[in-house]
């Protein structure tokens, strides 16, 4: 059991046409996908969860916070074949937050980081014997985004956080023992309203071999900052997207194959334009800072939320996205899980018999692909909440 201690993997349908033009191929349809497991009905769930083998095992665990519950941070043992087991929990509660994990102090077990809505930043390093040592460092604001790095080139990982209200971006120094020392915040403070941070995402955008970093906040829009591999950041906002947007979350993948990293936003319009479809943006990045639009194919819902993810979901080499989001426009019918199918050079079709829900679940506040039965597909884990939200994970049939 864990607890804490104060001292923590295609078959084409091939079609066989005898006559003259010979044997003609026609593309391998699509799997569909079904409801496997519900976890934690009833609350809500918020942020994205960690998908990461605790316990060392060879099996992945599942990490995630809900609103409005006692403890917040929840834990589940999975055994491999798709089944997960609740950990008791031991560890305080500082409400819900934004995780990440990495191997923070060098053991080889991955250790996790909850920061809380509430202005707290929980570190708990994982002993691999079922024991945390618990850290809590206190600050103003909440956080809606986190993420473990070393920006510095010091062989430790450092913490970059996304403030809810008036942070922005901070950058921690991490020691390797769990410790964090404020290094820089970006970008500079503005006057006027608060700016809610959104997402985040970290990688190497310029092939410099430094980490650089990606934020969305409402009303700001996107930044862009490019690392210098020793902690320095420079960059600013970048004006890639309409600033009508209203920013949920964001990925990085090279979805047309040409070795830069593309952006993917799920942001709806705002201004009440009721009537636009909306869904996923990609722009496809050329390395340099440049980035150009391949959305073609992906505006299908009324509204999207949050939940995006970025995976091969048919084993046919190219990248699919899955979003979720809203298809009549009616915030009772619920959100749904849409896949759209890439060809590897940014184009997207959604599939349209793919068995993923249409409607009916609770507000998605993230979804994630992973292969938690060794079956070698990846499944699908929403996680949603508002009155009546859950953690569903739904498999390849």
């Amino acid at each position: 059991m864990f607890g804490v201690r104060k001292r923590w993997r295609v078959v084409a349908a091939v079609g066989l046409v005898a006559g003259r033009a010979g044997l003609l191929q026609f593309p391998p349809s699509p799997p569909t996908y079904s409801k496997a497991l519900t976890l934690g009905p009833g609350m809500e769930w918020r942020f994205q969860p960690l998908v990461v083998d605790l316990n060392r095992d060879g099996h992945l665990d599942l990490v995630a916070a809900a609103r409005l519950v006692k403890p917040a941070l929840h834990m589940w043992l999975g055994d491999g074949t798709g089944a997960f087991t609740p950990i008791e929990a031991t560890w305080a509660d500082i409400g819900y937050g934004a995780l990440a994990t990495g191997d923070i102090n060098g053991d080889v077990f991955p250790d996790i980081v909850l920061a809380s809505h509430f202005g707290r930043v929980q570190t708990l390093l994982n002993d691999g014997h079922g024991g945390f040592t618990q850290k809590i460092l206190w600050k103003k604001d909440g956080y809606v985004a986190a993420h473990l790095a070393d920006v510095n080139g010091d062989g430790h990982l450092d913490l970059i956080l996304v403030g809810f209200a008036k942070a922005g971006i901070e950058v921690y120094f991490g020691d390797g023992t769990g410790n964090w020392t404020i290094h820089t915040t970006l970008p500079e403070t503005r006057p006027g309203p608060i700016m809610p941070g959104r997402a985040l995402v970290v990688a190497d955008l310029n092939h410099d071999g430094h980490l650089d970093l990606v934020a969305a906040f409402q009303r700001w829009g996107i930044y862009i900052y490019y690392g210098d591999g020793r902690g320095g950041f420079t960059g600013g906002p970048v004006a890639i997207s309409p600033a009508s947007q209203e920013f949920q979350s964001l990925a990085l993948a090279d979805v047309n194959q040409d070795g830069h990293p593309d952006l993917l936003i799920n942001a709806p319009l705002g201004g009440g334009a009721r009537d636009q479809l909306n869904g996923p943006d990609v722009y496809l990045g050329d390395g340099r800072g440049g980035w150009t639009n391949s959305s073609a194919g992906l505006k299908s819902l009324k509204s999207v939320s949050a939940g995006l993810a970025v995976g091969d979901l048919d084993h046919d080499a190219d990248l699919d996205i899955v979003a979720a989001g809203n298809v009549t426009g009616d915030v009772e019918d619920g959100d749904g899980l849409f896949w759209f199918r890439g060809d590897g050079k940014g184009g997207w079709r959604l599939v349209q018999e793919s068995g993923l829900p249409t409607s009916g679940l609770s507000r998605v506040h993230s979804v994630t692909l992973a292969d938690v039965d060794h079956d070698g597909f990846p499944e699908l884990i929403a996680l949603s909440g508002s009155q009546n939200g859950s953690i569903t994970i739904w498999k390849r049939r």
